[in-house]
Formats: C-alpha cells, structure tokens, sequence
C-alpha cells in the first residue's frame, strides 16, 4: 500500500475501527503499512482506546443494565448457556467476628453468576449443594468461574468453583429451574 497522508490515515483508521472493534492494532499496522506504534499514537490521538477496552465497552453495552442490577462481583467474561468469570475482593464488610469471610457472600457471588450465565427471564435457584472449603479473609481476590453441565427440560445444572490464589476456596453445585 502507498502511504497515506496523516489525515486520511486517520479518518480511514476511524472508520475501520467503527466497522470492526475487535481488530488489533497489529493487524492495523499491517493494513495501512505502518508500525505498531505510528497505529497506537493515531488511536490516542482520535481517543479511541485499545482493543481490549472497546471490547470491554461493547459488552458492557450488549448486557441489559436491569439484569446485573443484583449481580455480587464483577462479571468480566460470559458466554451465555456455557461459562462465565466474574471476579469479587473481600472487603470488612463481608467478614464475621473472627474476621473470616461469611459463606453467605460467596454464595451470593457463586448464585449471581450461575443466574447470568443462565440470562433467564424468569428463574429460581431450585437446588444448591455448596462447601466452603478454606477461609477468606479481607483483601482477597476471588475469581469465580461457572459452567453449564447440562440441561434437561427447564432444569439447568451449574457448577460454581471460587478460586482465591488458583486455590479452590468454595465451589457449589446448582439446579436452576426456569419458570417460562
């Protein structure tokens, strides 16, 4: 490709960003003959942020605000009907006298997350099989992560694991029953 005058480059790279927001800057670069870096200072200068924060922002738009209004966590990844990460610190006022997380907190986190990854119009949590398995206390980050296993008729089963430091600290078991 001939090069392209800044301004043009820049009205062009807009417009390919517009159209894909999930292209890379590499990939950008290679497409209009340029470095990474000459890519990276035509976004800042559009203010047009990295890719993973434009990916960030279109999923936060595709996600209906009133469905996360109860959610507990941080929802960072959902593939709806088969997994989905959510991600909570442990603060002061989660924690019991003997400053240990209360397991009510992360159940709380573990059943947010089942029902999100579910993204029912109508559902209760039916069944819930949990073990708290080692404690937690203030600070800690805990990475949630749920799977669909299986469905049959209106009946979904989702397992829910906590991981604080890559170490299982809570996992449960649910039957989440959809009432449509």
């Amino acid at each position: 490709m001939v090069r392209i005058a800044r301004d043009k480059r820049h009205a062009l790279l807009r417009k390919r960003i517009e159209e894909d927001p999930f292209v890379n800057d590499e990939e950008l670069a290679e497409e209009f003959s340029v470095s990474v870096a000459t890519i990276r200072l035509d976004r800042m200068a559009l203010g047009i942020p990295e890719m993973r924060i434009r990916i960030k922002q279109k999923a936060e738009a595709a996600q209906p605000r009133q469905k996360n209004a109860g959610f507990v966590g941080e929802l960072v990844e959902c593939t709806v009907g088969q997994s989905a990460i959510s991600i909570m610190t442990a603060t002061e006022d989660m924690v019991d006298e003997a400053h240990i997380v209360r397991s009510q907190c992360l159940y709380a986190q573990a059943n947010s997350l089942a029902q999100a990854v579910l993204h029912l119009p109508v559902a209760i949590t039916a069944v819930a099989n949990i073990k708290y398995k080692q404690p937690v206390t203030v600070g800690d980050k805990l990475v949630a992560v749920a799977e669909v296993i299986r469905r049959r008729d209106q009946k979904y089963y989702v397992w829910v694991k906590i991981r604080k430091n890559a170490k299982e600290v809570f996992r449960t078991k649910f039957i989440i029953e959809s009432l449509e």
